[in-house]
């Protein structure tokens, strides 16, 4: 198939920078379906994103600085056949992401009803980790010390006012084979090594849990790529 990009939003010029880093033509306007474009949104173009996730496009990809575009896992993804949503990390932290994410995939009919509260849980804990301790680098939420859950939202605010950190991508991918349906999660963050996390020794601790939750919610979970890619499935 050739897939072209779609950004009806965006500028011309931006629209062309973008579709060509991402190595692929603008949309001419022919009667092309829409399984065969790569919708391109505005930064932080929240609205724009729900429609297209509930369309079915190929991909959406949010639009971030020169050089920042997911090119090559684009190109995976489309080679696969894989839904991929590539977003900065602001927009993926201010949006419900994991909530407009999975009713997108039910849309797609890509995830059963009867699935969609444990892939909602699930990708939600997976969306704080990639946001919060990959590309933030913020370490714990602190949601179990009020005394300091003031000076963490602070420090959040800030750190989310770094254009170089909340430019970094969270991608997010589904597809369905052998019975499963895939949700991977990527960030650019500094990863980590998945076997050194232990349960929290509170047994009443609210935060800390995010790979339990995962693990006990999913039929799998793999970490891969040094702790920046966790990859749930969820027999379908």
């Amino acid at each position: 198939m050739d897939f072209q990009v779609a950004g009806e939003t965006l500028d011309g010029a931006e629209r062309a920078r973008i579709a060509a880093e991402l190595g692929l033509p603008l949309a001419d306007g022919g009667p092309h379906g829409e399984g065969a474009l790569v919708r391109v949104i505005a930064e932080g173009a929240a609205a724009d994103l729900i429609s297209a996730l509930r369309s079915g496009c190929a991909a959406i990809v949010e639009e971030g600085p020169p050089g920042t575009m997911p090119t090559a896992k684009l190109k995976a993804a489309l080679e696969q056949g894989h839904l991929l949503v590539s977003l900065t990390t602001r927009l993926a932290w201010t949006l419900d992401t994991a909530a407009q994410f999975c009713e997108g995939l039910l849309a797609r009919g890509l995830l059963p009803v009867l699935v969609r509260h444990d892939a909602e849980l699930s990708l939600h804990e997976a969306i704080i980790n990639a946001v919060l301790h990959g590309n933030l680098a913020m370490g714990g939420s602190l949601v179990d010390d009020p005394s300091q859950f003031d000076a963490f939202c602070q420090r959040l605010t800030a750190t989310l006012a770094d254009p170089d950190k909340a430019t970094r991508r969270v991608d997010l991918s589904a597809w369905v084979a052998d019975g499963y349906l895939h949700i991977r999660i990527a960030d650019q963050g500094r990863g980590y090594d998945p076997d050194s996390i232990r349960p929290p020794v509170n047994v009443e601790a609210k935060s800390g849990r995010g790979l339990e939750i995962m693990r006990v919610m999913s039929s799998g979970l793999t970490v891969t790529d040094g702790g920046r890619t966790a990859t749930l499935a969820f027999a379908v």
